[in-house]
Order: structure tokens, then sequence, then C-alpha cells
């Protein structure tokens, strides 16, 4: 499995060499580092009657209760390496390909390619003209089949796209742009109170990292549960002007498989089952987008970094169903092992949650939360069955919110989310409801493996009704091969283990999570760990003796 080679690294040789695509703004473009400026002709865009579209948004929210987050309008253009742009040729052969768009008044520019195909070692950066916002570098792994992708936005009006193509890999790289996303509304900036269409001032969103118990009469303490979440959710872009919030889900394998769960309507109108055919290549996701200096519901603006730095682009559409509004994808890039993702647990009972915490990315904003301290009830919505929280006790959802996950108090998803009618009014929420499509409906209702969540989250039809969630690096681990002789047993236990090895030896014990819980030391023999303190799950027990190391999974009953 991938994570028994990986531990098998770290344990006896200390090197990891990750592998996965990823997009960043950690490195800064070459010409900045060469101190290159260009002069060229900027490709203006045309007019963009953004007040014309932010009232068609505001009439389109009146008559419709599902809440994705339109943010751009796309434009078509027909850019590539060979008709626009200029090229630079650096002293020792290699290159740089600039391309520079304005487009007035925008917030933001993004980009749609219908033709990328870099070879390995050229990079793609897009970076604002003041050089205050970027992101990149691109590279040949974000390369797909079809040759789509979409980017990550980039604040301000005034862009540029800049190609390095080193001298071994000249005229290699394919870039062409079928589309400009001009963004009218906000998108991804903390440091903008963000405003629905209908002029609501959002100020009544919770930052995640606000005490999600704040308030809380029934004793569920949801601080672990939202520590994990934040590294689960993600916001995504889609089809470069709409935004849907989604999150990274466990399979009963527990292989590290990338299966990401939203919304059926972040899709548009498809057909049910629509599979892979759906063309998702170009949507792009960002994970852990949240702030340590949060805003709990105030007037104050968030302070925080302007938008993820973790992107993951493209996706393959592997079930979808209106009944219940659900949509599982695939990443096309596993995210890199670095990131330490959180894979999402979920319950599929039918029996409903005593309360439960969403969290999501309203308006393209920043990570929040919302808390509902009561049990949830059925209704059918437009034919959809769904949860329904009637009234949130802490924080609200916004478009934007679409598709992000609602959560048991054992942190595991129940449901994901539709719409409803909840918003901000001032600080305080509008006392309006909210809907969620039922796990347990898009689990097995559908007819066959494209139109439910069965076959993907349960492959091996284990009949499994709740699953926890993990972080990536403790994914896919089973016991790994002891270069000595050690037993484990009884597994699953109650509470006492007994632990057999063949020589002196240290011991930790592990949470999913990676935390040590517990340390010390056994002798050759017998010998036995007490868990009869710890909450029932997963842990690992990692043991090394003479410079050896093996770990051990168990499973507290």
């Amino acid at each position: 499995m991938k994570l028994r080679l990986l531990l098998t690294i770290v344990f006896f040789t200390n090197i990891i060499l990750f592998t996965s695509a990823q997009v960043s703004d950690d490195k800064n473009p070459k010409s900045w580092d060469l101190g290159i400026s260009f002069e060229q002709e900027t490709e203006i865009m045309p007019f963009v009657d953004e007040a014309k579209l932010i009232r068609e948004d505001s009439l389109a929210l009146i008559e419709e209760f599902k809440k994705p987050y339109k943010f751009g309008e796309n434009i078509d253009v027909s850019f590539n390496l060979f008709n626009s742009g200029k090229w630079t040729e650096l002293k020792n052969g290699d290159r740089i390909w600039t391309l520079n768009i304005y487009s007035a008044g925008a917030r933001s520019l993004n980009f749609l390619m219908n033709r990328y195909s870099l070879p390995e070692g050229g990079e793609l950066y897009i970076y604002s003209d003041d050089r205050s916002s970027k992101i990149g570098p691109y590279t040949f792994k974000e390369n797909q089949d079809d040759g789509v992708l979409g980017t990550w936005v980039v604040h301000g009006d005034n862009v540029w796209l800049e190609y390095y193509e080193p001298k071994d890999v000249k005229n290699l790289g394919r870039i062409s742009i079928s589309e400009v996303v001009h963004g009218y509304k906000p998108f991804a900036d903390p440091t903008i109170k963000y405003q629905k269409a209908l002029n609501d001032s959002g100020a009544c969103n919770v930052d995640v990292m606000c005490d999600p118990n704040l308030g809380s009469t029934n004793g569920v303490d949801w601080t672990n549960v939202r520590d994990n979440y934040r590294h689960a959710v993600g916001v995504i872009i889609v089809g470069g002007s709409t935004s849907c919030t989604g999150t990274l889900v466990n399979n009963v394998r527990e292989d590290g498989t990338p299966y990401f769960l939203t919304a059926n309507h972040c899709l548009g109108n498809v057909p049910d089952g629509f599979g892979s055919n759906y063309p998702s290549n170009n949507w792009a996701v960002g994970f852990d987008w949240f702030t340590n200096t949060p805003d709990c519901a105030t007037f104050s603006n968030t302070q925080g970094p302007t938008f993820s730095s973790r992107i993951v682009s493209g996706m393959t559409l592997r079930a979808n169903r209106y009944a219940s509004d659900v949509a599982l994808f695939e990443l096309n890039q596993t995210p890199p092992s670095s990131w330490n993702l959180y894979y999402a647990g979920w319950n599929n009972s039918p029996v409903p949650s005593s309360s439960q915490l969403g969290m999501h990315h309203p308006s393209g904003d920043i990570m929040k939360l919302s808390r509902y301290d009561r049990t949830v009830s059925s209704i059918t919505v437009s034919g959809i069955q769904c949860w329904r929280v009637a009234n949130w006790d802490y924080g609200v959802t916004e478009g934007g919110s679409s598709g992000s996950c609602l959560i048991d108090p054992q942190g595991r998803i129940v449901g994901q989310l539709l719409g409803g009618g909840a918003a901000c009014s001032g600080i305080n929420d509008n006392n309006q409801e909210d809907w969620y499509g039922k796990m347990s409906v898009s689990w097995s209702s559908g007819f066959n493996s494209a139109r439910r969540l069965r076959e993907w989250l349960d492959p091996d039809n284990s009949g499994a009704t709740t699953l926890d969630g993990s972080f990536e690096n403790t994914l896919g681990v089973d016991d790994v091969e002891s270069p000595f002789q050690i037993s484990l047993f009884p597994n699953p236990t109650s509470g006492i283990i007994n632990l057999e090895t063949d020589r002196n030896a240290k011991y930790s014990v592990l949470t999913l999570s990676g935390k040590m819980i517990k340390s010390s030391e056994v002798v050759a023999g017998s010998n036995t760990i007490n868990l009869s303190q710890y909450a029932s799950g997963i842990y690992f027990i990692k043991v090394t003796a003479e410079n050896a190391t093996t770990v051990l999974k168990v499973v507290k009953e």
C-alpha cells in the first residue's frame, strides 16, 4: 500500500519523496528572481456590466433555494503561446513567455485552458501587476489527458501569466487560454466582509477557529471534530466562475483514495449518473484555508491568508443523484502526504443525529462553522430528501456553502448542504432553516454505482453503516512487517493489550491524527498495555528496538 511504503521509508531511512501534484504560492516566478521586467501590449477584455450581473444574481437568489455562489463572468478568448504574449530569451538559452491581461474593475481574474501540457521543468505562474497576489508554479504534474485546466484566482484587474521553459524542453510546452473569468464579486479575500446578492452583511458568520462550543448547553464538545475537519473541507471553483464547498471523505478500505463529496446542484442541470463524462477537469479545489486569528460573528474584518495555497486541479465525477442532491468526485491528483489532510468519516444510518456541526466556505470566503444544538428532522424539498436544520444556534450558511458537510457528534458526515433560507441579519442569523441531502438516501437508493455512494465508499460491500475519519498519514497503514518478533493481542480489545516481543523495546501509542498519547518501555517476553482510559477507535502502537521500528494497528472497542 502507498503508506506502508511511506512509513517504511520514514522509519528506516528518514527520506521522503513526494510525487503528488500540488499548486501553491511559495515560489517566485523566474523573472522576479532574475530582476527582469517586461514591456509589451496588454490584452484588454471587453466591458463587463457588473451591476447587471449582480441584479441578475439577486433575482436568481430570490427564485432559487439552492445556494451556490457566482462570483465571475466567463469571457471567451483565444490566447496561446504562438498568437499572443511575448517570448524573452535568456542568456543561457532558457526562455520566458509572458501575457498581460486587463479587465477593468475586476476584483479577481482566473483562467480556463483548453490546452495545457507542460514538459518537466516548465513552470507557469499567474500574478497581479503589483505582485501582491500570485499562484504557482503549475507544472507537468497538472497535465490531464484532455488537456483542460482551470486555474485559481489572482486578485486585481491587471494580471500576468508567465511561463518559464528551460532550453532542454524548448517548444514542448502548450498553453491555450479559452476563457478569462472576470471576478465581479469577492472571492477568496478575507479582508472583505462578504455580502450576498441581497445585501446581507455576512457579519454573523463564524470563523472556523472560533470556539465551536460557544453558547452550547447540550454538553457536546466539537473541538476535536472542528480541528479534524478544517483539514478536510475545501472551497471549489466550479467552471471558473461559481463556488461551492466539498469535503474529502474516507472509504472502508482506508486506502487514501481522494473521494470528494459535494452537492449535485453544484454541477448544474445534469441527469443522474452522469459519470466521468461530466466536464470537471477544469474545476479546482483549495484546502486548509482558515485563519488562526478568527472573527467570531462581529462587524470586524477577518485577518488571514488571502486564499488557499494548497490547490488541487481537476476531478472526475463518480456518482450523482437528484433525490438527495449528492455528488461524489474523485480528485485527479492525490493531495501530497506532506499536507496530511483529513479524510472524513460518515454515517449512513437513517436515524437523525442529536446535534450537528457544519463547516463551509460561504461566498468563497475563508472557512466558517455553524452549529445546531437540537435533533434534525426530516423534510422533502422539491423531491429531495433532506435533514432539516430549523434555525442555527451559532453561525449560518450562505451562497457558496452549497455541498458542505453536516457532521454528527461522533465526527461523521450525515449530509451535504442543498440550500435554504438561512442568512445573516447583522451579527445574528435570520432564524430561517437550511436543508441537507441525507447521506442515508445517497448511500444506496440509486439503482447503480453511478447514482449512489455505496460502491465507492464501501467497495468490498462490508455492510458498514459508519466509518471514522483518518488523517492521510495514517490511511492505508497495515501492520508494517517487523524486523523482529512481535505479537499484539487481543485485537480488537476492550482495553488491555498483550504485547510479546523477543527483545527489549520502546513503544508509543498514537491516535489517528498522529498525536502520541502514551509511551513507555517493554522487556523481552510478555507485557501489557492499558488503553482502558481512552475512547473507542483506532490506535497505532509504534515499537522501536535496536534502530528498527514497526507499527501495529489496534482497535479499541
